[in-house]
């Protein structure tokens, strides 16, 4: 058995291709794909049959829809498909460095506990492959998951779920964070994964590509902005009970400051109403008083 399972929760055609592509270019073959198609309407399985003799990959079809009630449910029941001791989610549009199974395999010889998230540089990229965006280098090798939460929640970095790699053994004792449409999800995810190995392994080294293409990503849409409100609230209070012990605290204060602003802003595209207003700040509340009246009074004003 190889050490370590690529799984893509399939569903989109369009990227696919690149993406095997990317896998097929890869320095170590070291790997087994696990494709999960989630009931697509699209022909996934002719664009993977073009693949079965470049490396090694599995094809299973599902035959009932679950990513578009259950996006984490669908990730894990393709995990399942696979036994490998090592975990890299990756997506249908996303694209790999050409060294990175060679980076986690070494990685992982380095850290033989069989406990550990690893995790690639990040760079955003449009529909053309055209960069959007890059994260900054990493300044340690190791993250704590309130270190990687006050990066993410200031904006200093952008997070998506193709650049993590972690131990069957982690997901099997921690499991998913569930939220409506797995928004905040991987986040949350993360932190946990963090906190219960002792941090974030860094992989320095050529990014993992996240495509964000208009139209193809619910970031970019505003059709599901009452999921994402109630999925930031529950994140809210996710975060309320796992960093009790930070929430007085003023770079905590102003990353969750900055966080709500964004989301209100870029993610809503300021399309919520009061109703959903109120409702966020009142989980707010329960953070940081100080914040959730900033944010109140000045979204308030906005709209008025």
């Amino acid at each position: 058995m190889k050490k370590l399972a690529i799984i893509i929760p399939a569903y989109k055609a369009r990227f696919l291709q690149e993406t095997l592509d990317s896998i097929a270019k890869q320095n170590s073959h070291e790997f087994t794909v696990y494709i999960g198609d989630d009931a697509s309407p699209y022909p996934l399985k002719t664009i993977v049959d073009h693949y079965k003799n470049k490396f090694d990959i599995i094809y299973h079809r599902f035959e009932q829809n679950m990513g578009k009630k259950d996006l984490p449910g669908h990730w894990e029941r393709c995990i399942s498909l696979s036994e490998e001791e090592l975990i890299w989610l990756f997506s249908d549009d996303d694209l790999m460095p050409f060294d990175g199974v060679a980076r986690i395999i070494q990685a992982a010889q380095k850290h033989s506990e069989g406990k550990y998230i690893f995790r690639f540089p990040l760079e955003v990229v449009d529909e053309h492959g055209k960069l959007k965006y890059k994260n900054p280098p990493f300044k340690t090798n190791l993250t704590s998951g309130y270190e990687f939460l006050l990066d993410k929640l200031s904006g200093k970095i952008s997070s998506a779920a193709c650049e993590y790699v972690f131990s069957r053994a982690v997901w099997e004792q921690t499991g998913f964070i569930k939220f409506p449409l797995a928004w905040c999800t991987d986040d949350a995810t993360w932190a946990k994964f963090a906190d219960f190995t002792g941090g974030i392994i860094s992989l320095p080294g050529n990014p993992v590509s996240w495509r964000n293409a208009e139209g193809e990503n619910i970031s970019n849409s505003t059709h599901f902005n009452k999921e994402k409100i109630r999925a930031t609230i529950l994140f809210i209070e996710w975060i309320g009970i796992n960093y009790h012990s930070h929430l007085n605290e003023r770079k905590f204060k102003k990353a969750i400051k900055r966080y709500i602003y964004k989301f209100l802003q870029h993610s809503l595209k300021n399309d919520f109403s009061l109703h959903d207003l109120l409702r966020l700040c009142n989980a707010l509340r329960k953070l940081t008083l100080n914040v959730s009246l900033q944010v109140l009074v000045h979204h308030v004003w906005k709209k008025l």
